[in-house]
């Protein structure tokens, strides 16, 4: 799953509301994998998640 943000948003928000704004999806799309069994990787909250798969690995 690939987050693909309104590209014009970018260039006619501010950088600190278009930053603020990318944050908070972020972590609302981190909360919705996570509730739906979706392993995310960890990172910056300004990045979008990395998702992992499902359930537990094996191994």
């Amino acid at each position: 799953m690939i987050w693909r943000p309104d590209p014009p948003a970018e260039y006619e928000l501010p950088p600190a509301v278009w930053n603020a704004q990318q944050a908070a999806m972020h972590q609302a799309l981190r909360t919705i994998l996570t509730a739906h069994g979706f392993r995310i990787q960890d990172g910056p909250a300004a990045q979008a998640p990395i998702v992992l798969g499902t359930g537990r690995p094996e191994g």
